[in-house]
């Protein structure tokens, strides 16, 4: 086990000096070199204490500079997001007892009890600074919160033992691949994800300062790079607008879709679009980290339902209620497991004795294992429908069917007052009927929807992702 500061200066990381390690929107650069020592020269005037960053997309490099350095000081890193209200900005600093606040030129920081300074204003700060201390593979290295899809956004910590494991080896699984894009939000799980992955691995990784479908497409193709990183929601919108066909992104030789279920619907035009490429579908969590589950999909590969078997290192298990393994086939909770040390919610240990525990994480979702041990997502455990006969409908069974119409583009299931009810957001204008009559093609009777709506766009969490409750809340007034 190791901390980040010794993961990135031992020679581990198998780079040049002068490699670039980031770059933002294809332009801005930061060199490895240049990085490490901008980063050292920072840590030597903060103190080694807990630390917000707070960063808008347009300056990943300066978040990159400070998260180091952070780091480097011995310090914790508490990532946030400007698309925040100021009100939660503020509870999140107090809740996770930060002491300062480093920011962005671009970013106005909120109000709050302790010091906030940008990386050029820190020697205007009147901070005692003891020497930095050297962190421990068991200390607290980031507390980073949840999406809050389904409830309110958990702090989530983790210790520089968890951040850094395995690291030496996504290294090698990126060694030949000529640049990264990893489409993802700042301040986040995934773009920590992609900030350990530009300190470790022997490429370029390409961030955005916008994450759209547009964006993220075009930039593909300017780029060329050979592989992409893309939340399984852009993707579905680019293939629902044929982004894939009008930009050429035939240079990817894999495209890997976040850590989510993707409709089957997506994934077959992808293939189809993109012969040369091999997708990998994911699936994880903020809190299972580094646990993952994976399955590479090819052209000539049928489109079953199932995200494929745990990635190497991570245990699977689907448990009843009473925590027993249940055998291949039966519906329960799925719970995984890497050799790393788990993580926790931070300051509430109610909390995590429910979701971590006897090494597994429990991920909130259920499903089953085929004969072949492959994992088979059925839903999340909060967002599973009630069915015309009263038996459970998976919301994302729905989901996916709707998206087998070329003009659907999003499509969220959810409980209403006259039983399942699917909302659509669509390219161009369908008759209901014409929805209704794909979802019965794919759907058994007792899941197909009561009720159909078609609206303009779907509400979303400050990251974007789709929040059902509010759907539920609309629908019952």
């Amino acid at each position: 086990m190791t901390t980040l500061p010794e993961l990135v200066s031992g020679p581990v990381t198998a780079r040049d000096d002068d490699l670039v390690a980031l770059t933002v929107d294809g332009g801005r650069s930061l060199r490895a070199g240049l990085w490490a020592r901008a980063s050292r020269a920072a840590a030597g005037r903060l103190p080694g204490s807990r630390i917000a960053l707070l960063y808008d997309d347009a300056d990943w490099t300066g978040y990159a500079v400070a998260s180091l350095a952070v780091h480097m000081a011995g310090g914790t890193v508490v990532g946030l997001s400007p698309r925040l209200p100021g009100e939660e900005l503020r509870a999140r600093l107090e809740r996770c007892h930060v002491e300062g606040l480093l920011h962005g030129h671009a970013v106005v920081p909120p109000a709050f009890a302790g010091w906030t300074a940008t990386l050029d204003t820190l020697d205007a700060l009147d901070m005692a600074r003891a020497q930095a201390a050297k962190p421990r593979p068991g200390d607290l290295a980031e507390i980073i919160y949840t999406s809050g899809t389904t409830g309110v956004p958990k702090p989530v910590a983790v210790t520089h033992a968890n951040l850094t494991f395995g690291h030496e080896g996504r290294g090698r699984l990126f060694t030949g691949v000529d640049g990264v894009l990893a489409a993802v939000p700042i301040g986040t799980n995934a773009g920590h994800s992609a900030m350990m992955t530009a300190m470790t691995a022997p490429t370029t990784v390409h961030v955005l300062s916008r994450q759209d479908p547009e964006t993220v497409a075009r930039m593909i193709e300017k780029l060329r790079v050979s592989m992409a990183i893309v939340a399984p929601s852009a993707a579905t919108y680019m293939v629902a607008h044929g982004l894939h066909e009008r930009h050429d992104l035939t240079a990817l030789k894999v495209l890997m879709l976040g850590s989510a279920p993707v409709p089957m619907a997506t994934v077959s035009r992808l293939a189809e679009a993109l012969p040369g490429t091999r997708m990998l579908l994911g699936y994880g969590s903020t809190e299972s980290a580094p646990a993952f589950v994976s399955r590479p999909v090819g052209p000539s590969e049928p489109l079953e339902e199932h995200l494929g078997r745990p990635s190497g290192g991570t245990d699977l298990v689907i448990a009843g209620p009473d925590g027993e393994a249940l055998p291949p086939g039966e519906l329960g909770e799925i719970r995984m497991r890497s050799d790393a040390p788990l993580r926790s919610y931070y300051g509430d240990p109610e909390a995590t004795a429910r979701v971590f525990h006897d090494g597994w994480t429990c991920m909130g979702d259920l499903g089953h294992l085929d004969k072949e041990g492959r994992l088979h997502f059925f839903d999340r455990a909060s967002d599973v429908l009630t069915g015309a006969d009263g038996g459970p409908v998976s919301s994302t069974r729905v989901e996916h069917a709707l998206h087998w119409h070329p003009e659907v583009v999003e499509a969220a299931a959810f409980a209403g007052p006259d039983g399942v009810t699917a909302a659509v957001v669509l390219r161009s204008p369908v008759p209901v009927g014409e929805l209704e009559r794909v979802a019965a093609a794919r759907l058994d009777p007792r899941e197909r929807p009561a009720r159909i709506v078609t609206t303009g766009s779907l509400p979303r969490g400050p990251i974007g992702k789709t929040l059902k409750r509010e759907l539920r809340r609309t629908a019952t007034g």
